[in-house]
Parts: C-alpha cells; structure tokens; sequence
C-alpha cells in the first residue's frame, strides 16, 4: 500500500494501532510537502516520544510551536519532553509561562506537579495538583498524582481520603484501588486490602503485583492455602521471580508440605544461586527428610556465601561426622518462624484450629486452683504469646523465650510478659539462674526428638512443688521424625524422662492439639509436678 496516498486519519490510526514505522514514514512524506502543518509537526513529535526519541521529538513541537505559538497543548507535551530529558528548569518555566497567560489551565497546574515530583518536591507537587482540582473538581489524573504525592510525604490518611474520591468519580480506577489497598496492607488492614486487591484481580488477573499483594494480605489473614494459590498466579505470570519462589518454599514449610519446600527452594537457588537463605533452608529441609548428601551439598554453597557463618560450619561437622539429627537445627527454627510471625495467630487458631495452649489451661485448671498473679511463669517458645495471654492472670511474673526475633516482637506488642528473652530454650534453660513455680511448653517438644537433656534442665529451673505443663504429638517408639519434619514422642518415653526427673505425673490425657491437612493431629496433654 502507498502510504501517501492515506489519509491523516488513516494515518493516525496506524499509529494508534503501534505500526509507528509505516506512521512516521507517512507523517514526513506529507511533511516533505506541506512543511507548515502543524498538527502533523505535533503527531510526528508523539510518535518520536514514544519511541524514546525525545531530541526529536523536541524538535517536532518546537516547530509546531512557531506555527501555532496559542496552542497550550504544544507547550504542555513540550513540558513533559523537557521534564523526561531531566531539563527540569526549561519544563519549569514552560509551565509556568502557561499558568501566566491561562491561570484556569488546569493541565497545567497537573503537569507542574509531575515535574515537580519527578525533582522530589512533594510539598510544590502536592500545591500544584491540589490547584489542578480547585479549578477541575473531577480530575482524575490529578487525584491520582496527589495521593501519590502525599504517599511520599507519609500523609497516609490524606492520600487514603484522596483515592477514596477519586473512585467516587471513577469506581473502576485500578490505580486508585491498588494504591487505596496499599495503604491498607500498611496499616494492617488486611480484611479491606485483600477485598480491593480481589477487586483489581478481576479486571487484571496478570498484574504480578496485585496477585502478590493479595497473597500477602491473605497470609496476614491466616489463610495460608489460598496466600499460596495467589502466588502461584504471580509466578505464572513472572517465573523468574525469586521472592515469589522463596515465599512459596516459606509457606510451604508452614504447611508442612516437604516436596513442595524443596521444589520452591531449589527453583529459586536455580535462578539465583547466591541466595544465601534458599540454600540454607534447602539444607534443613534435606537434613529434616534425611539426606545428608543433598543438605551437605546446600550447606557448602551456604559457606561459601558466608565463609564465617559458625552455625554452618557446625552443622557440616555434623553431618560428616554421620551424627544422627535429634532435634531441629536452631536456624531451620529461627528462619521458619521469623516469617511465619506476622500471620502465626490466624494460621495457627484459623486454619490449623490450635488448641495446645487451651488444652494446658484446662489440665492445670483440673489439678489446682491457679493463683491470681501468684506464680513465676516461665513461657519456653513463647512465640506470639497464645500461652502467655491465657497465664497472665496468674502470673507474679511472666517471662517468654523464644527463638525468633519477629516471635519476640509479636509477643512483645501484646504487653503481657515482664520479660522476652530471644533464645535457644535449651541454651536459656542451661544458662538460667531463676527458678519458677510454672514452666509451659506448648507445642515445643515437637522441634526436640531426644529430650534428656530438656528434662533435666527443665528439672533445675523448675521451684520445689512447681508444675510443668506440656503438649507432645504422638509415637509408639521413642521419638520419631514424621513427614512434616517435626518429632513425635512415645507416652512411655516421656513418662520414663519424668520419672528420672524427679517430676511426678499429676495429669495426663491424649487430645487433638490441631489439624494438619484436614487431619486430627493427636498429641500427648501433661502436668507434672516436682516433688517437693
């Protein structure tokens, strides 16, 4: 087709439709004939700004100008060349050049604003946007650019106000709702944000940011399966994602979903094999299911990324050595719940319908009337505090331990504890001096497959008549890895370990502390009682 033969509407439309070569080509051909048409100076200038071509584009509205020197549409995309050459002074004073001899152009007035922004000048941007919509009222590019703009001054509740206008005058705005949501997930307002996040989902299923901002916003909820389904959509849409990846062997992990962790794990170390935190958790889940070669084999990737990590030095000895592994590695505990702590009490009360710390209120309440405040309580893995803020009514003091450092700050938010020690409960329990009246292990035990040398710790920190309650899942040999990667124990091992202790059995029954894939979880419930 001869395309000088076309139309400028025709014209036009090629480029609108993106063929932008066969545009250009057409655009200069009428302009090699008819040099003063400024319009086609102005598309021609378009197209050479989408192209990235800005000098050109430049050059192409200053001429329109010269033709059409009253035509402020001309001076406000000359503006936004200057603007995105980093020209910002010449933008400036374009801008205000037009403001001067058309003080009710309000595009004006909004594109000073992107010029400003662009600078950081959020107080001048947040000015010009808000007189963009004095003179329009229902501007919605400038609605959006100011709550953009009082994002950046941390004004949060103003920008809220301003998004929740603008889908007022736009209820399908999808910048809008997702910035509304956003603002939402940072206020921990997580019910509301996932509720805007699945609005935009509907119109933009492939957003890879609203699939992972619904994710986790859902995982804030407690609803770790489907926070899981939505980032697979995200990694659906952006595969070579390696947060996406890592999230998904997080989640994985807390679902106790061990095939699905080494998957996730090992995709994301195949995209970025300097990820020191993948190949550390790769490790502990290989150790977990028993193959030492392929968790050796992560480890040393892991040294070699921290040459000086003693914690990773120590579990290659280990694991050369051909020891056995009797409890939890101390980092596989810290990584799994360092990120499983801002959404730990609706996963575990929502989703698993946790019940061990309800369970050791009970049997403490069938065997003794509890004092009000009258105990020193000590809390071992305290986590968020769901055992601490069903004791403290009873409690003189109240004193939580626990590895993770985001456990500790959850606990810590809830003002119940005199006191949050971040460590190892056996290292704590071996290095404390105080004793206590009552000692409570909810869902401890399950990180601990020999617990000798618990028990014995657990006897010395332990008053003389003090009371240790605690939760353990169910075995019929001593103690036992299962699938999950956490230990079970048999009643006769435990009873035998209380015996040696000196600790007398004063309560016992065999009850479901929670669910796991929609599977009763049976786990042993005791009291037992130091002899005087």
């Amino acid at each position: 087709m001869n395309k000088s033969k076309l139309t400028f509407s025709e014209i036009e439309e090629l480029h609108r439709s993106g063929q932008l070569e066969d545009a250009k080509k057409a655009y200069l051909e009428i302009l090699a004939s008819h040099p003063d048409k400024a319009d086609v100076l102005h598309r021609l200038a378009l197209l050479f700004a989408e192209e990235g071509n800005l000098k050109e584009s430049q050059y192409y509205l200053e001429q329109a100008i010269e033709l059409k020197p009253d035509e402020p549409t001309l001076f406000l995309h000359l503006a936004n060349v200057y603007k995105e050459r980093e020209l910002f002074s010449l933008a400036e004073q374009t801008l205000f050049n037009i403001i001067k001899s058309r003080p009710k152009f309000a595009a004006a007035y909004n594109n000073l604003g992107t010029v400003l922004y662009a600078q950081k000048k959020w107080d001048k941007a947040i000015n010009a946007y808000q007189a963009a919509i004095d003179i329009q009222s229902n501007y919605v590019d400038a609605y959006y650019n100011l709550g953009l703009a009082l994002i950046k001054t941390e004004k949060q509740d103003e920008a809220m106000n301003v998004f929740e206008n603008l889908l007022l005058l736009s209820s399908q705005h999808p910048g809008a709702r997702f910035q509304l949501a956003c603002i939402l997930m940072r206020q921990q307002k997580y019910k509301q944000a996932a509720t805007h996040f699945s609005e935009i989902e509907k119109q933009y299923p492939f957003h890879a940011e609203t699939q992972i901002n619904l994710a986790s916003s859902l995982l804030h909820l407690g609803r770790i399966q489907e926070a899981k389904q939505h980032y697979l959509k995200a990694l659906e849409i952006t595969p070579n994602d390696t947060q996406i990846t890592f999230n998904l062997g997080v989640i994985s992990a807390q679902l106790s979903e061990m095939n699905d962790v080494i998957k996730y794990y090992l995709q994301t170390v195949k995209l970025d094999n300097n990820h020191f935190a993948a190949h550390n958790n790769l490790a502990i889940a290989y150790l977990l299911l028993r193959d030492s070669q392929n968790a050796l084999l992560h480890l040393r990737e892991a040294l070699r990324l921290e040459p000086h990590n003693e914690a990773i030095k120590h579990m290659i000895n280990i694991i050369t050595r051909a020891k056995d592994i009797s409890s939890s590695p101390p980092e596989y505990i810290r990584s799994l719940f360092d990120s499983y702590a801002d959404h730990y009490d609706a996963h575990m009360l929502q989703l698993l319908n946790y019940q061990g710390h309800r369970l050791l209120l009970n049997a403490l309440e069938q065997v003794i009337k509890l004092p009000q405040h009258g105990w020193d309580i000590l809390d071992l893995g305290c986590g968020t505090g769901l055992c601490g803020t069903l004791f403290k009514a009873y409690a003189k003091t109240l004193v939580g331990v626990d590895l993770s450092a985001n456990m500790i700050e959850a606990a810590a938010q809830k003002n119940i504890y005199d006191d949050l020690i971040e460590s190892d409960v056996l290292a704590f329990l071996e290095q404390n001096k105080m004793q206590y009246d009552l000692i409570l292990a909810g869902d401890v035990l399950t990180y601990f497959g020999d617990l000798d040398a618990f028990f014995t710790d657990i006897e010395c920190v332990l008053k003389s008549s003090g009371y240790f309650v605690f939760t353990a899942e169910i075995t019929d040999v001593e103690y036992s890895m299962t699938a999950s990667g956490r230990f079970a124990h048999a009643k006769k091992y435990l009873d035998d370990l209380l015996t040696k202790n000196h600790l007398n059995i004063v309560y016992y029954r065999n009850e479901t502390l929670r669910m796991q894939n929609q599977q009763k979880v049976l786990g042993h419930v005791y009291v037992a009682r130091k002899a005087c």
